[in-house]
């Protein structure tokens, strides 16, 4: 799927991440291929059109979220596990099927198809965090029966968006029309597709709150059009403090995303659910502050000192007052945590493989 379309969505950041990283971390002996599907009726094919052999000493990893290919060439991968082919798979969340409400239905019927062969096929399973493993693992007894569990192995996501030695100044600050660097310093970020459990609905309602009071705080939102999300599309693009303390910014670099993270004054994470839920980290990791809301997945770090949380199902005076309170206490200083990077993250994958490069 990333070969043809890169969304640019925190999904799509894990796969291109992993798969850059995994050729300094498998062993010399192991040789990568990587498989497409040009066609769903023709099924995976290398980048050469040759058909994966398969085999015992072969390994099919569908790294990417391609629920199209995946469910078409089903019987093309049920051919390769019994030729000895291991089959894995990765599962970010799997909200599409416990909040239905949040995707449309095709997307919803997609992923359903997608569940039902990685439950059918599955030798192993990596999921982005515990709770991921333990739903999934649920899952595949309740929903589909299997007693049989596939290997379920949780892995830890890289936080880097660039290279982690880079370091990116404020002249690569995404800028707009009335946000220039200062403003940008007093700014809150929000970033993430705009979808419905995002949260960004209950930012703006929060940010309004304290724009009607005469706070000069200034509200960033990075992430691309999502689905079901036109009427917040609309109240963004229509609102009066739209181009003043309002923001909203489609298409940003690698490099621009990293240096508003630097450079913001806060980072909210407004997320109703999330597999991971990579902006935390990838805040945290560059020094923002971060406001997150109170849900199991975001209390994942012990070092938690620069993280606060505002209640789960918060209201726009008390998401507000969060927010001005986690102002309040921004005192400056830039606290940069040890969190795992991309390479780390490769070679968890690669050792639960089995073709880890010794140190």
């Amino acid at each position: 799927m990333i070969q043809n379309h890169d969304a640019g969505t925190g999904i799509q950041r894990v796969v291109r991440s992993v798969r850059d990283n995994l050729p300094q971390v498998v062993r010399a002996s192991t040789t990568i291929e990587h498989i497409v599907v040009r066609k769903l009726r023709e099924g995976y094919v290398t980048t050469s059109g040759a058909e994966p052999a398969g085999g015992l000493d072969s390994l099919f990893f569908g790294l990417d979220f391609a629920t199209d290919s995946v469910y078409h060439a089903r019987r093309q991968l049920l051919a390769l596990r019994r030729s000895g082919t291991p089959i894995w798979f990765l599962v970010h969340d799997i909200l599409p099927m416990s909040h239905p409400h949040w995707f449309t239905y095709p997307s919803r019927l997609k992923y359903r198809r997608w569940m039902r062969v990685c439950a059918a096929l599955a030798d192993g399973i990596f999921c982005v965090s515990p709770e991921v493993a333990r739903q999934v693992t649920d899952m595949m007894m309740s929903r589909y029966g299997r007693m049989d569990l596939p290997r379920i192995v949780a892995v830890t996501p890289g936080y880097n968006i660039t290279p982690a030695d880079r370091e990116v100044g404020s002249e690569l600050l995404p800028l707009a029309p009335g946000l220039d660097t200062k403003a940008f310093a007093r700014a809150v970020l929000v970033v993430g597709t705009l979808e419905p459990r995002k949260g960004h609905a209950d930012a703006l309602t929060a940010m309004d709150l304290l724009w009607r009071h005469g706070h000069d705080v200034p509200l960033v939102m990075i992430g691309r059009e999502g689905w079901n999300t036109s009427e917040l599309q609309a109240a963004i693009r229509h609102h009066k403090q739209y181009g003043r303390m309002l923001f909203w910014l489609e298409n940003v670099s690698d490099d621009s995303l990293h240096a508003a993270y630097a450079h913001c004054r806060l980072t909210l994470v407004p997320s109703l659910a999330e597999g991971y839920g990579l902006p935390l980290d990838e805040a945290w990791a560059l020094g923002s502050s971060v406001l997150a809301r109170d849900i199991p997945v975001f209390h994942r770090h012990q070092e938690e000192d620069s993280i606060r949380y505002f209640p789960k199902d918060a209201d726009a005076r008390t998401l507000a007052d969060a927010i001005l309170s986690a102002l309040s206490m921004d005192n400056g200083e830039r606290h940069t945590p040890p969190l795992p990077n991309w390479h780390t993250a490769a070679q968890e994958f690669v050792r639960a493989l089995g073709c880890a490069r010794l140190a």
